[in-house]
């Protein structure tokens, strides 16, 4: 099947964050990320644009691997979703972790270009 450009858009920026949370950019990461984004991580806590960009910024977490497998989307209008899976890998406070989870974006099209908009990571089993 083929991608709309919506979707093949919308994976550019996914690319984008993705290197920008391996490079701790939270400025990159923030161009990307709607201002009212919320999320929710493998723990079942919740947080906002503030505390998503805090987390990858400078003295946050020290990612050395996120590699991205079983990549799909799903477009409407202004609205594409992003899911696959994610393995994970780096040192936060000062304690090495590695994760395998499933993830699911979504990005909303603004007037500033594609934003993303909310997430959800469940842990992989």
């Amino acid at each position: 099947m083929q991608l709309t450009a919506a979707e093949v858009s919308v994976l550019a920026v996914f690319e984008s964050i993705r290197e920008a949370m391996l490079a701790n950019d939270a400025d990159a990461l923030g161009s990307h990320v709607a201002e009212d984004y919320r999320g929710s991580d493998a723990g079942g806590r919740s947080h906002g644009r503030e505390e998503y960009l805090a987390a990858y910024g400078p003295g946050g977490v020290a990612l050395e691997v996120l590699e991205v497998s079983d990549t799909e989307t799903r477009a409407w209008a202004d609205t594409v979703l992003v899911t696959g899976l994610v393995l994970i890998r780096g040192i936060y406070q000062d304690q090495s972790f590695e994760h395998r989870a499933r993830f699911l974006d979504v990005y909303r099209h603004q007037e500033n270009g594609w934003k993303l908009a909310a997430s959800s990571v469940t842990d992989a089993v």
